[in-house]
């Protein structure tokens, strides 16, 4: 199965339409093939986009983007970048005399076509300040990229761009230096007293690279939803139609350039825009300059016959079914990780993870060419009494083949991983499914090699996969995620790495636990991160692997988080639900023990009844199943599907809390987590963490 780009129906909604034209772009459901058209309102391009954490390591300052070689460099006539980008901008241009004097020049500030003849009363700033963008995505960008994303203007000088970037939204905006006082002093105003804004402010103000000038939009933002608050929009420094303009400027720069956002920010700029007046129909031109590469995530949206409508009292009314948009969920969406001695299985699995499970490397090749398989034969007949796929891992070098050290030191000579694979291919041939090149590569505890040695590592894997059984399938190195330094730094690398070698994997994994306090969401934070770094380097489309997941886990000196088997419960079957929405292939659990395992927060062995229930009831529910669209409204999360039967059902669950829902238009069944199966009486229940099922 892969489901990595679902395409998902969209809603009219009356407000301002957006024709958006995605060049050799990927299909997501804000997006289309290649040359094709798409019409969505200003409010769904917002909702839609990418929303994950941002993620600052590595985040120095202004320089990543505009090095000051570059913003001092002055042209013939004596013109610094940020005045050649001003110039650039004039409806009228100015004549430019000496040191770069400009007389006689115009510029339109606003959608009211206020006009500006002084450069002085001009104030140059971004559409998203310069550590914002780093962390949501320009961390993996090129220094050439994050200077054309900073120099962009909607007339950009052509000396000021990368080459082949041309004609993307907007970066750059003009504001005159008498609104940005008055922005300033009505804001000001309306947190005063006010603690919801306040601290939105000040962390706006404090932080970020673009000062006070890249909390504009974020301003314009609060000081709207403070006007729908009080449904007056007098106090707004600047018109209504001014600011609307400029998040729908904003969006379109997020989207074109393929960032994300953070989860707050995206709800404040969706906030924000649901308040803005109707206009005239915008037409829009993202050209994607990356290698055809869309932007990663595809976050839930409001699709076309699925109407959330809430009420105060928190009752939302749900309204029919779609038709199926991926294909149907294999057994192997649920993978798990288990020793050899596992017994018989209390879950059903369609894959098995061969990692902690005593035949690494080092457990078989006991010597050059010298091999124990006694335990990996025990293993391969209990993974095919049970029907699983099997995922051999890579990792852990014999002390033989890295002059006596630890398993964490490559081998001395990477042929000698490459031939041990072969053996094992060999051996095995169609009872090994797939090959992980390493075990979390981009962490020091499992490799100390660098991310070239791993690169071609992963090659020769292939290699020898490839001439001895072609139908299996090659992974690249799994990486965590959690360990943000180590992945923005070390995986970004290996990816560069593999980019050279012209991608010899057939798929990717990554390890999305989040901290161990963390949740579902959380997860799906991590799994965006992972996404959208595959994005920004440029890897081709292939099925994702989540060969690792758990939650409560310690590590990174967190300690661990213990679960009640409720919330256990809840968030296994999440994830899940949430893998096949958000294009997960298959998602491996970690871990089937024999009892309780000291350093994870939610355990499934033989004595955890309610867990097993969770997950037998999840997989009933998903193989077979073709998802047709997902949805959030608040914390309620709800996802359709179609049936092997051909059967619609809805599933319900929230983040946190309970919701009250209307579900007579979706069935008058409800089956929980539990098991049991019920009427719903007056068509109106209560859904918390654990999902439901209507039919």
């Amino acid at each position: 199965m892969h489901t990595a780009h679902m395409v998902k129906p969209m809603i009219a909604v009356p407000f301002v339409a957006l024709s958006l034209v995605f060049s050799g772009m990927s299909t997501t459901p804000a997006q289309a093939a290649p040359a094709s058209t798409v019409t969505l309102t200003a409010q769904q391009m917002a909702a839609q986009l990418p929303a994950v954490e941002p993620l600052f390591v590595g985040y120095r300052g202004v320089e990543q983007f505009i090095p000051k070689a570059v913003a001092n460099k002055k042209d013939a006539r004596g013109c610094n970048l940020r005045q050649r980008m001003i110039i650039g901008l004039a409806t009228v241009k100015p004549k430019i005399g000496k040191r770069c004097s400009m007389k006689a020049g115009k510029w339109v500030v606003g959608s009211a076509q206020r006009t500006v003849t002084t450069p002085k009363d001009l104030i140059l700033y971004p559409t998203t300040d310069y550590k914002t963008a780093w962390g949501q995505g320009a961390y993996a960008w090129t220094p050439q990229q994050r200077l054309a994303w900073a120099t962009n203007t909607s007339t950009a000088p052509s000396g000021t761009r990368a080459k082949g970037v041309t004609t993307l939204q907007a970066t750059q905006q003009l504001i005159s230096t008498d609104e940005f006082k008055q922005l300033s002093k009505a804001i000001d105003t309306a947190v005063a007293g006010n603690e919801q804004f306040t601290e939105f402010v000040r962390t706006c103000r404090l932080g970020t690279g673009g000062g006070e000038l890249g909390c504009i939009f974020l301003a314009w933002e609060l000081l709207f939803r403070a006007a729908v608050i009080n449904k007056d929009y007098s106090s707004l420094p600047t018109s209504r139609a001014d600011a609307c303009d400029a998040f729908r400027t904003r969006a379109a720069n997020i989207t074109a350039w393929g960032l994300s956002v953070s989860p707050a920010d995206r709800d404040a700029l969706t906030a924000a825009m649901s308040a803005c007046p109707p206009g005239e129909p915008l037409n829009l031109v993202l050209e994607w300059p990356r290698n055809g590469i869309a932007p990663a995530l595809d976050a839930p949206v409001v699709p076309s016959g699925y109407s959330l409508n809430r009420s105060d009292d928190l009752t939302v009314a749900f309204d029919g079914y779609g038709t199926p948009s991926t294909p149907a969920v294999g057994s192997d969406l649920f993978g798990i990780a288990a020793p050899v001695d596992w017994g018989a299985p209390g879950v059903p699995t369609g894959y098995l993870r061969l990692w902690d499970s005593s035949v690494s490397w080092r457990d078989i090749e006991t010597s050059r060419g010298t091999y124990d398989w006694s335990t990996m034969d025990r293993t391969i007949a209990m993974a095919g009494k049970t029907g699983a796929n099997v995922m051999y891992v890579l990792g852990n070098t014999p002390s033989w083949a890295n002059g006596g050290k630890a398993g964490n030191v490559p081998p001395t000579n990477l042929d000698d991983a490459a031939n041990f694979i072969g053996a094992l291919c060999k051996k095995y041939q169609g009872s090994i499914r797939s090959y992980e090149a390493w075990n979390e590569g981009n962490l020091t505890t499992f490799w100390l090699g660098g991310p070239y040695d791993l690169a071609q590592l992963t090659a020769k894997v292939k290699t020898a996969v490839d001439n001895c059984y072609p139908a299996a399938t090659v992974i690249a190195s799994s990486t965590g995620t959690r360990a943000s330094n180590a992945f923005a730094s070390n995986y970004a690398r290996y990816l560069d790495e593999l980019r050279l070698l012209n991608w010899p994997v057939e798929g990717f994994a990554v390890h999305s636990y989040p901290a161990a306090n963390g949740t579902p969401q959380d997860r799906i934070n991590e799994l965006a991160q992972f996404k959208t770094m595959l994005a920004v380097k440029g890897a081709p489309e292939l099925p994702i692997f989540d060969t690792e997941l758990n939650y409560g886990l310690a590590g990174l000196g967190q300690g661990r988080v213990v679960l009640d088997p409720a919330t256990s419960a809840a968030y296994l079957s999440q994830s899940f639900i949430q893998s096949v929405q958000y294009g997960v292939d298959s998602l491996f659990w970690f871990l089937w023990t024999l009892g309780d395992e000291p350093k994870l927060g939610i355990q499934l062995h033989p004595g955890t009844t309610e867990t097993i229930r969770a997950w037998n009831t999840t997989y009933s529910w998903l193989v077979g199943a073709r998802m047709q669209r997902c949805t959030t409204s608040g914390t309620l999360q709800a996802c359709q599907l179609t049936a092997a039967n051909g059967s619609n059902f809805t599933l319900l669950w929230t983040t946190s809390g309970t919701v009250d829902v209307n579900t007579a238009p979706l069935g008058n069944t409800v089956c929980e987590l539990s098991g049991p199966c019920y009427g719903t009486g007056t068509g109106r229940i209560t859904v918390g963490i654990s999902p439901l099922r209507i039919n």
